[in-house]
């Protein structure tokens, strides 16, 4: 009987022991972002955000006792890279939950993957489509992080109407980026709401350099506003070029006009100074001082680009999903980020809520940014979405 017992003890301990071993096992949180290529910069930038985020994390006990496991892989700017990262970490890899991308394009490509694989990704991608792909129908496993383009098209389009008095607008955009035409559609529409008119729209074919003959028609219209929903490169080509053609428009553009690519691209800071952009933070808020010492102690290194903060936000925005789950299981981490609510975050006002039905936050602000001739930027205003 007594050695029964001691039997019995013994598997009781290793049973223990073993379900101990399971409860303590890394928690794999994939991300995907760009590491190579001309977005680079955005993308290293964002994957520091996301691992100091995680080290953090794991510092303070990790999540439901758990470490964070996370695993980067580099989409290149490419969508088929994208999908390729996604289904490696979830098939490979086992990720429970997807970081990423801030690419509308790639997003679009992992989404309706994602809906196959049933493991939920959030980034800060910022194609609506993302996630609605229709109305009234909602991807379940897609989740966007900031505001929608339709969204921050809307506030640039108030914005120029409200704060720079423009009553004429000009619209250049290229028609192979979800990106750029989601923004420029929705400014061109609400701005025409608020009274504006809209002088042209002009759509461009990919790979485009030479923008003059664009320019020109638009010249020829004499508007009070440029609106440029553009990467860097091509929307500091396009800068350049106007004020060569002599056009005196008011720039207005997206938050890929805050970077130094654009200013280089403009030609310095003389051509780029008076252009208007979304920017989602404000790094000379003192709320960013202790985010901003522990990048620099952690990479030696100033933050460049406000995607630090957006690999930052998305571990932190899992991590409290896994918590409210009480579970690192995908569906449930799927439902618990669908009701994520005044989560803190470094963005907009600091708080995040989500949309269930749309996977898209909850009234999300931007700022709105100038940049100045000594090569600094001044916020101008904080703009909530239209509603």
């Amino acid at each position: 009987m007594r050695r029964a017992l001691t039997v019995i003890a013994c598997i009781a301990l290793m049973l223990s022991l073993g379900i101990s071993s399971i409860a303590a096992e890394p928690i794999v949180i994939g991300f995907i972002t760009a590491l190579t290529g001309s977005t680079s910069l955005w993308g290293t930038q964002e994957r520091n955000g996301a691992v100091l985020a995680a080290e953090e994390i794991n510092a303070k006990g990790g999540v439901l006792g758990r470490q964070i496991k996370l695993i980067v892989y580099d989409h290149k700017g490419q969508p088929a890279e994208g999908v390729s990262a996604y289904r490696r970490l979830v098939d490979e890899d086992k990720a429970v939950v997807v970081g990423g991308t801030h690419f509308s394009n790639i997003s679009l490509a992992i989404a309706p993957v994602a809906e196959q694989k049933k493991v939920p990704i959030i980034g800060q991608a910022i194609e609506p489509k993302v996630t609605v792909p229709e109305p009234g129908k909602v991807n379940l496993y897609s989740f966007l992080a900031q505001p929608s383009s339709t969204q921050q098209g809307q506030m640039m389009a108030r914005f120029a109407f409200e704060n720079l008095g423009g009553k004429t607008a000009a619209c250049l955009v290229d028609k192979s980026n979800s990106y750029s035409t989601s923004q420029g559609e929705a400014f061109r529409d609400y701005f025409t709401v608020l009274g504006g008119t809209v002088t042209n729209y002009i759509e461009y074919a990919a790979g485009t350099v030479d923008y003059k003959a664009f320019l020109t028609q638009i010249k020829a219209k004499n508007p009070d506003i440029l609106y440029l929903p553009q990467y860097a490169q091509p929307g500091g080509l396009q800068v350049k070029q106007a004020l060569e053609l002599g056009i005196k428009a008011k720039v207005v553009g997206s938050n890929s006009l805050s970077d130094q690519n654009y200013i280089d691209a403009c030609g310095g800071i003389v051509n780029a100074a008076g252009t208007h952009h979304l920017f989602n933070v404000n790094f000379a808020d003192a709320k960013y001082a202790p985010f901003l010492a522990a990048y620099q102690k952690r990479y030696g290194e100033a933050v460049q680009t406000y995607h630090t903060v957006f690999g930052y936000d998305d571990i932190h925005l899992i991590a409290k999903a896994i918590e409210n789950a009480g579970s690192a299981e995908p569906e449930a981490i799927r439902t618990a980020l669908e009701n994520l609510k005044d989560v803190p975050i470094l963005a907009g006002d600091g708080k995040f809520t989500m949309n269930p039905a749309t996977h898209q936050p909850v009234n999300m602000p931007s700022l709105v940014f100038v940049w100045n001739q000594d090569g600094t930027r001044s916020p101008l205003r904080f703009i909530y979405p239209a509603k």
